[in-house]
């Protein structure tokens, strides 16, 4: 179905039939307030902040049968003097309003849950028996979060770097890949409510709009499906809200040039329709230059739009219907020589050749949600395509300043299509437990253009042109369940299984421009996996807000074809799924009221058949092949503590032990070598304020991340190792007492660290660095 068609479908579906107010089956007993607003923030996915003096010794009638979440709320709440305000689109505030009518809400006292969906239901991450950072919408404003490089600075295990600009680097627990092939897949999955991004190019992406983020590590294959074998980041934006008219605006500038426009608009479209448009603008002048060609590299040109509408479409039925279009464009990365040409500037390139960038993103999506007595049906309908161009060097030095070899010069352009349906059902939570069980079906179709030449050293003459126009058909299919048994003692049994059939056809015109006997064709090649990726999880609560689990779980990555192989022979022959095992011990804990939280876990991965592309020394071939086994060891832990109303403050570190137990390819022997892309220890602290004055608010945030040294290749080259590095960054400002206005002043990179992002040792050495140090001011409005 072509994208115009599937939207006009959707469109269509989402706007038949009456409107009418959400309800749903609710149980919540009479008794303690606290207990009851547990209960209910966890049966509607409501999040609530409150202050726990407001709700102590305090009693509610409960709620029992349908009614909708307003009606509920209000219900527990009748015979107390407490007042609800609404935060966001998904969190009511509870306080008890000031004798002189104020209504802002009391400070708060103890650490806000995040309500995730990593088990397809909305839950507090600190009921969810799975390794995870989440952070809430409070938390990505704080830090200034705008991309997966500032979600990593948070997240313990999780490293974001890129090769390219169309080809980052996403590794959680050191599991990743640097394929670039069409029709190959990432072990790291990232989803965008509910919906898959298929490919890594367009992975990397604007941060805006979000509700939460929750970042799931270890394998995730059987709510996630394929592709997770390293885990999935779940990004959930914020929902129309039919409650009112709202409207929020930001104005950012910088050096560098930095301008940055955001927006949202949330309109009431009669009694339960709401739309939502948002977007973000950004430019940046770029950080870095070629000195051969005086062009602009790294600089940011960046267009994001986002419109969501949301009603009921029958009495029990909730439809979202949303649409997204992004255009970035840039002059292409600072791949800068430290060898020959070397000026010793970082910032400067010597390439002497045209650099860009471009890629277009968009997508629609229909997610209807039907509840019953009986249970829940959600059905998620999704088209996304994505196009992106890349004109770079692939080697760090002009030919005029080579001695040998040759430039290489990269044209990569792709073109993908993805449609997918998800449909499943969650049982209602029954005293003995629940269930989720669904279906899921993706269908993608990817062509890709990679045009190289070499250029001689000294002369340019063209010493090599190819061009590789690849394409790949994927269809997936799965069926999974995932259900939980309450035994007795607190303890949970979690049992999940899904099975999972993938088809890839594929097809190659290697086209060699100068020697037309190296030129061929290959059609119509097709292989078929199937993989179970099942969990097994004991959980124990021995008391309210501390939970034990110890899990094992399989995940896979989906296996393919070389399609960037120069013979038939490489191209013919696929290589398969990879599979990981993870064996997990961790605690979810809060205490001292909930002010302090301290989540641990330990863990050890078993990777089979892993995917590593390799020059095999004996036919001369680099392809992708299943390199044997490695073995992940690893910790992490992460501490959140309400220190004061006004100060919260968090740490965490991992530790990584990942190495290859066995890969040999031909001569090629790697076992025993750490794996690419694990940086044995990662350490982090950070701090927001919001400190209470006559005026309003004295508000601000300090982070620290560290990254220890570590290798981007499996070979353990030295001449590809990443030093260790440190990056602060700080903020600083004033909000009104209403929290309607915030004036901010901010710095990213404080001491003007310089680190690598990637290194390359392609005919000569060269590296690419990361940001310098970048400062600015922000105004934020609410209306």
């Amino acid at each position: 179905m072509t994208y115009p068609r599937l939207l006009g479908a959707l469109c269509a579906t989402l706007f038949c039939g009456a409107l009418h107010a959400q309800t749903q089956t609710l149980d919540i007993p009479a008794g303690d307030l606290k207990a009851a607003l547990d209960r209910y923030a966890a049966q509607t996915g409501v999040q609530l902040l409150y202050r726990p003096d407001d709700v102590h010794g305090q009693s509610s009638p409960g709620a029992r049968g349908e009614m909708d979440a307003e009606a509920a709320l209000r219900a527990l709440l009748a015979d107390t003097e407490l007042t609800v305000r609404k935060d966001g689109s998904n969190a009511v505030l509870i306080f008890r309003e000031a004798a002189a009518g104020a209504t802002a809400p009391a400070a708060e006292t103890e650490l806000t849950s995040v309500m995730v969906t990593a088990q397809k239901r909305t839950q507090s991450a600190q009921a969810v028996p799975i390794a995870m950072t989440a952070m809430s919408a409070k938390t990505l404003d704080v830090h200034r979060v705008q991309g997966l490089q500032d979600v990593a600075r948070l997240t313990p295990g999780l490293l974001v770097s890129a090769f390219s600009q169309a080809n980052p680097t996403i590794a959680i627990r050191g599991i990743s890949n640097t394929f670039s092939q069409i029709g190959v897949n990432k072990p790291v999955g990232i989803f965008v409510d509910d919906v898959f991004i298929p490919r890594n190019s367009a992975a990397s992406f604007e941060l805006f709009d979000l509700e939460s983020i929750a970042v799931l590590k270890g394998p995730q294959g059987t709510l996630f499906g394929r592709n997770v074998t390293g885990g999935a980041i779940v990004i959930n934006t914020r929902q129309p809200d039919p409650d009112g008219f709202s409207a929020e605006a930001e104005l950012s500038a910088g050096n560098h040039g930095e301008k940055q426009v955001r927006g949202i608009v949330n309109v009431q479209l009669g009694d339960v329709t709401a739309l939502k448009l948002s977007t973000s603008l950004r430019q940046r002048d770029g950080l870095g230059r070629d000195r051969l060609t005086g062009r602009e590299q790294d600089d940011i040109d960046s267009q994001n739009f986002r419109a969501q509408i949301m009603t009921r479409i029958a009495p029990q039925l909730t439809a979202t219907l949303s649409a997204d279009y992004s255009d970035d464009r840039n002059g292409g990365r600072t791949l800068s020589s430290d060898t020959l040409g070397d000026d010793g500037d970082t910032r400067t390139s010597e390439l002497g050749v045209e650099q860009r960038y471009a890629r277009i993103i968009s997508g629609a999506s229909a997610k209807l949600v039907w509840r019953l007595p009986a249970g829940e049906v959600t059905s998620v309908t999704a088209y996304r395509k994505s196009q992106s161009g890349e004109d770079y060097s692939g080697v760090g030095a002009s030919y005029t300043l080579l001695t040998a070899g040759s430039q290489s010069i990269t044209r990569d352009a792709d073109q993908i299509g993805t449609f997918s349906q998800e449909l499943r059902y969650a049982s209602p939570k029954w005293a003995s437990g629940d269930f989720v069980a669904g279906l899921y079906y993706a269908n993608e179709n990817g062509d890709r253009q990679l045009a190289t030449r070499g250029l001689a050293a000294r002369t340019g003459a063209l010493t090599g042109s190819t061009l590789a126009e690849q394409s790949v058909a994927s269809r997936s299919v799965a069926i999974f369940a995932d259900g939980v048994l309450h035994l007795p003692a607190g303890f949970d049994m979690t049992l999940g299984a899904r099975y999972t059939r993938d088809r890839k056809e594929a097809s190659l015109l290697r086209t060699d421009l100068l020697r037309s006997a190296n030129t061929f064709a290959v059609n119509g090649l097709s292989e078929e996996w199937s993989e179970l990726t099942p969990r097994a999880v004991l959980g124990w609560t021995p008391r309210p807000n501390l939970l034990a689990y110890l899990s094992v779980a399989r995940g896979f990555t989906s296996g393919g074809f070389n399609a960037d192989a120069s013979s038939v022979a490489a191209f013919r022959k696929p290589f398969d799924p990879e599979t990981v095992n993870n064996f997990e011990l961790g605690m979810k804990s809060q205490w001292l009221q909930n002010r302090l939280r301290i989540n641990a876990s330990l863990f050890r991965m078993k990777y089979s058949d892993k995917q590593e592309l390799v020059n095999n020394t004996l036919t001369g071939i680099l392809s992708i092949v299943n390199a044997g086994k490695a073995t992940v060891d690893g910790s992490e832990l992460e501490v959140a503590w309400k220190a004061a109303s006004w100060l919260d403050l968090s740490a965490n570190a991992a530790w990584l032990d990942g190495r290859y137990d066995s890969f040999v390819v031909g001569t090629v022997n790697n076992s025993g070598n750490p794996l690419s892309n694990s940086p044995r220890r990662q350490a982090g602290v950070a701090a927001s304020v919001t400190y209470p004055v006559s005026f309003g608010y004295l508000v601000g945030a300090a982070s620290y991340a560290w990254k220890d040294s570590y290798n981007t290749g499996a070979a353990n080259d030295p001449n590809l190792q990443l030093p260790a590095y440190g990056l602060a960054n700080l903020s600083a400002g004033v909000e009104s007492l209403d929290r309607r206005w915030r004036l901010l002043a901010w710095v990213k990179n404080v001491g003007d660290t310089e680190y690598l992002l990637t290194r390359s040792t392609q005919v000569v050495r060269a590296r690419y660095v990361g940001e310098p140090r970048t400062f600015g001011v922000s105004l934020k409005a609410s209306f």
